[in-house]
């Protein structure tokens, strides 16, 4: 289709009306030459950082990222919610320079086509295209908006984005759904994201005995209760702790070195006298100044 000079110019003027401009730094993982970690600030307060495959990045080379003497690059990241292009130089695995986002009002129509509500209600926040520009960095797809409504969560458009944030993925919900948690909510599928509540996590935690609900693998995982600190404890003597008494041990630092320094003293203790000590603040030092009294 070819569009006539005056209405092609009008579009060209409306979209430069609309771009987003900003400042992006990079850094390439020693581990991984393809990919990057990418940063971009905007305005006075807005950042953002993400891990992208240079695959994604159109016009930008493994070679360019870890070229010895600096290399002006342009490249871009093409997504349904806008096109972000960067321009600046790579020098050693990392670069820096400026970008603008050029955003694709259109993305929204098609967000709505599918039934999903648009969750902003005020102006104050984010600019439209400040969110536009969000959407496309984490790649918040229809695509993607159609697999998660597909596995049971017609949410609101800004819930697809924490989604996406955290990396809530239809294969994570049918793996927990898989585990028994069947009927988690798009908030507590987030939270499990958060705190590393995963599939393995929970099969490990079943490998040792633990069946737990959701609150209490929560909990453990906030206070890094993990297998590995659960045997140790164990391998002490201390094989017969609930949920709680595990828990209470992590927030005051039992830790096995400082039970193996009681046993050493003569103190074989039961965890709860274990933990007062934690809580009353003594240590091995003040006992060894007791018994030399």
């Amino acid at each position: 289709m070819r569009w006539p000079p005056i209405v092609l110019i009008a579009c060209l003027a409306a979209t430069a009306a609309h771009a987003l401009e900003g400042t992006w730094t990079a850094t390439g993982e020693p581990a991984r030459p393809d990919r990057i970690n990418l940063g971009l600030t905007y305005g006075h307060t807005h950042n953002h950082g993400s891990t992208y495959a240079t695959s994604a990045l159109a016009g930008l080379t493994v070679a360019q990222i870890h070229a010895s003497a600096s290399a002006p690059v342009r490249f871009a990241l093409d997504r349904e919610a806008g096109r972000v292009e960067f321009e600046g130089a790579f020098a050693g695995g990392r670069g820096d320079g400026r970008f603008t986002f050029l955003p694709d009002a259109t993305y929204l129509d098609k967000v709505r086509a599918l039934g999903v509500a648009d969750s902003r209600r005020s102006r104050q926040g984010p600019s439209q295209d400040e969110r536009l520009l969000a959407f496309a960095l984490l790649d918040v797809s229809t695509d993607y908006i159609r697999g998660i409504a597909a596995a049971g969560y017609k949410v609101a458009l800004d819930d697809y984005l924490s989604m996406r944030i955290f990396d809530v993925t239809t294969d994570y919900i049918h793996a927990m759904r898989a585990l028994g948690f069947r009927d988690l909510s798009a908030d507590e599928l987030v939270s499990t994201r958060i705190h590393g509540v995963t599939p393995e996590y929970v099969r490990a935690m079943r490998d040792g005995g633990w069946k737990l609900s959701l609150d209490q693998l929560m909990s453990f995982r906030i206070h890094d209760v993990t297998p590995e600190w659960i045997d140790a404890l164990r391998k002490l003597g201390y094989e017969r702790l609930d949920a709680d008494e595990l828990i209470s041990a992590r927030i005051f630092d039992v830790t096995p070195e400082f039970i193996r320094g009681l046993k050493d003293a003569g103190y074989d203790l039961p965890m709860n006298r274990v933990i007062e000590m934690r809580i009353h603040g003594l240590d091995l030092d003040d006992l060894s100044k007791r018994r030399a009294i």
